[in-house]
């Protein structure tokens, strides 16, 4: 039986993580899994891309999303609604966190600070979510709700 779980506690997980996937859905009800970066910063979780990727038209329609991390072993999933806070440039703070997370000469061609056709920064607004380690399953579920 899954146990209670903080936001807190979710913030803490998916913090360290490189990389997500989003899963959004298309106005026809297709779903759409995406790989993508994001930051944590204080108890809220950011993510970009480009408005012209289908994850972002899917967004424009359905603001509905699930973010995971990649892994089966550590998981964590969040369902939410995505808000569209514009241009990264007008979050700075996120911009220099995702640089602070991204740090490696190679990453920054995938930086909103260095590219600019990264034109669309949105922020998590969470559900529910559950987290559990494949080793303890049983003991480890956990879960959260707004």
């Amino acid at each position: 039986m899954a146990t209670e779980l903080t936001w807190s506690d979710v913030c803490s997980r998916l913090a360290p993580a490189r990389s997500y996937w989003l899963v959004t859905v298309s106005q026809s009800g297709e779903p759409h899994a995406a790989p993508v970066w994001g930051v944590v910063v204080g108890e809220e979780v950011f993510v970009y891309t480009e408005r012209r990727t289908r994850k972002a038209r899917n967004i424009a329609a359905n603001p509905r999303v699930v973010l995971h991390l990649e892994s089966a072993e550590d998981v964590v999933i969040v369902h939410g609604e995505v808000e569209d806070l514009g241009h990264p440039s007008l979050a700075s703070e996120v911009v220099a966190a995702l640089a602070a997370k991204y740090p490696h000469p190679d990453d920054a061609a995938y930086l909103p600070s260095e590219d600019p056709d990264f034109d669309v920064l949105y922020v998590i607004r969470p559900h529910r979510a559950m987290t559990w380690q494949l080793d303890d399953f049983d003991a480890s579920q956990r879960r959260w709700r707004a």
